[in-house]
């Protein structure tokens, strides 16, 4: 198992977990579910194009992981970074950012294991951005998980 492979695993949770959450795209549109993308979003690549296209998304970001000794298993950071587009005066956007990160939240709060093979840990960080970037909002959830490791094997000298 890799991190590439644990990345890939929790972008498709995500997706999953956020399926029904509706929300407005830069255009006005009602739009159902939310995109998850992996590290980064993707690059503008023409002039006349910009990131308001890829709202609503969800960034699976990993950002460390570590392993004490050989027999513990990794322990990997994914940040789970969320982006919503929603010109409601009401800011209606906040209200989704938060209704994704309880979802996110109570996915892993109820049940750990992701793909039967990562543990989610017990400690969950979240957040929401702290200045007003209205029609734009944005969170977070941060997520530490237990990822197995292959074992170290010793040489057997004769």
């Amino acid at each position: 198992m890799t991190a590439l492979d644990f990345q890939k695993d929790l972008a498709v949770e995500v997706e999953n977990i956020l399926k029904d959450v509706i929300t407005l795209d830069p255009d006005g549109h009602r739009k159902t579910g939310v995109k998850a993308y992996r590290q980064f979003l993707p690059k503008v690549t023409e002039d006349d194009e910009d990131e308001t296209k890829f709202f609503p998304y969800a960034i699976i970001r990993l950002s460390e992981g570590t392993t004490p000794n050989d027999f513990e298993p990794w322990e990997v950071t994914a940040d789970i970074l969320l982006g919503v587009y929603d010109v409601d005066p009401m800011m209606g956007g906040n209200d989704n950012i938060l209704i994704m990160i309880r979802r996110i939240i109570d996915r892993f709060s109820s049940e750990a294991l992701l793909s039967k093979r990562y543990r989610c840990q017990s400690q969950i960080d979240w957040a929401v951005q702290d200045e007003d970037t209205y029609p734009y909002f944005f969170g977070g959830v941060r997520l530490k998980f237990s990822i197995p490791k292959i074992g170290r094997s010793e040489p057997i000298y004769e």
